[in-house]
């Protein structure tokens, strides 16, 4: 018999409710209700069934910001606030008449990020007077959400608010002011309790680690502008959502779409070691720049909850991108990096040091440790110590610039010196062929 695992739903009665009762759908998931009035009693509701619970489900972004800055040792989920939610908003104001599809819209919004409420609005092409967003940030409260929404409407700025945090939408009401709330569609909510049973899963296989990638499509809104047609755009669209859903099938990944370029997967550590060769290969990354001839990025990060799988990820991405994207990075959960996957010189390196020596050079030099660290996987990939600021550039995934800058930064230290020169094929300046002294770090 399979002990289920328990899950705590944190938020209003009213969407915890509606969590549960799609809930009973997943056997694998005992859920149990855990309501507040409002959402400052978030820490003292996680502080009294935190030891009831395996996983800790939050109805929205703000209870789970909430209990995160206080770091609970338990993982935790949180329904998504997507464009769909705000569709149904929209749709409510013109069902109640509030809404003129005539004119222009004055609005004020809430929580999200400014692009996660123009971007519906321009997809269905609804006229935009005002469009004021207040994004949450750590340490906000509810009241001056609340002053937000009630003195734009007061002094005539906008004629509606649209809030995600229900006390305030029940202040707000109160005040008179014509508030909607934004609430979790039911696909947030299945895909939320998906990842509950995958945080769920992990948690009692301690030897099996969440995996969780991010791919972004680079400089998506100049591809967007250069592109023949709105429908070369939407032909290529339906061509990434087929690969993504064979990637998906094939690796039994949960899929989040993204209303921008961005889409996001989450597995396990065993499936993504196998798809990618123990971290050499990057066949989704290969795939979509094939078939789409759309530069993208990808970073994937290994963690014991989704949560720390995400953040890795969201290192790996900034790697995978910072040397003009096209780049796959991965990032273990002891801070092991592997990239760029796929290339012929992918390295493996610890972004982290303890050795005081390495740290010392590190600052003098004016580099990070993770990239001593990974100067010398890369002469173990080699098989030397000496190499060109284009082999460099490749094993780094970077520009040649940016790799001249770090061999420049190195021979002025004296932790490099130039041994040579190389004539490349064709025309072109020689190239400086260089010699790492790292005293400190071997490398065989």
């Amino acid at each position: 018999m399979t002990i289920k695992l328990r899950v705590a739903v944190i938020g209003p009665r009213d969407l915890v409710e509606a969590v549960l009762e799609f809930g009973s759908y997943f056997a694998e998931l005992a859920m149990f209700p855990a309501p507040y009035q409002h959402e400052r009693e978030t820490l003292e509701v996680v502080d009294r069934i935190r030891d009831q619970a395996d996983i800790l489900l939050f109805t929205g972004p703000i209870p789970y910001r909430i209990a995160l800055a206080a770091a609970p040792d338990k993982p935790m989920v949180h329904v998504y606030y997507s464009g769909t939610a705000l569709y149904k908003v929209l749709f409510d104001l013109y069902r109640q008449d509030v809404l003129d599809m005539q004119k222009g819209l004055r609005l004020s919004m809430d929580v999200l990020q400014y692009n996660e409420v123009e971007e519906p609005l321009q997809e269905i092409g609804l006229p935009v007077d005002e469009l004021l967003v207040k994004t949450y940030e750590s340490g906000m409260t509810n009241e001056e959400l609340v002053s937000y929404h009630y003195e734009l409407w007061k002094n005539g700025r906008v004629s509606v608010t649209v809030t995600c945090v229900t006390s305030v939408y029940q202040k707000l009401k109160k005040l008179g002011v014509p508030a909607y709330r934004v609430v979790p569609t039911q696909s947030a909510i299945r895909d939320c309790l998906n990842r509950a049973l995958l945080e769920g899963k992990s948690v009692r296989l301690s030897s099996t680690q969440i995996a969780v990638g991010i791919m972004n499509i680079d400089n998506f809104a100049k591809v967007a502008k250069e592109a023949a047609s709105e429908y070369e755009i939407q032909r290529k669209k339906i061509i990434l959502q087929q690969i993504l859903v064979d990637f998906g099938e094939e690796t039994q990944s949960l899929i989040k779409w993204s209303d921008s370029d961005e889409v996001s997967f989450i597995t396990t550590r065993g499936i993504i070691e196998q798809v990618t060769r123990k971290f050499q290969d990057a066949p989704l990354l290969l795939e979509v720049m094939e078939r789409l001839q759309w530069n993208a990025s990808i970073g994937i990060g290994i963690g014991r909850t989704a949560n720390e799988a995400e953040g890795k990820a969201k290192e790996a991405l900034l790697k995978a991108k910072s040397g003009g994207g096209g780049n796959c990075y991965l990032i273990m959960q002891d801070g092991i990096v592997y990239g760029p996957l796929g290339s012929d010189l992918t390295l493996e390196y610890s972004a982290r040091s303890e050795n005081p020596e390495l740290i010392s050079m590190a600052k003098k030099v004016g580099l990070s440790v993770g990239t001593i660290n990974k100067l010398v996987s890369l002469c173990r990939r080699l098989g030397t110590s000496t190499f060109t600021a284009s082999q460099l550039a490749e094993g780094f995934g970077i520009t040649l610039r940016s790799a001249r800058r770090i061999m420049a930064a190195l021979e002025k230290y004296e932790m490099a010196s130039i041994v040579g020169e190389e004539q490349p094929a064709g025309r072109g300046r020689p190239r400086q062929i260089y010699t790492l002294n790292l005293e400190e770090v071997q490398y065989e």
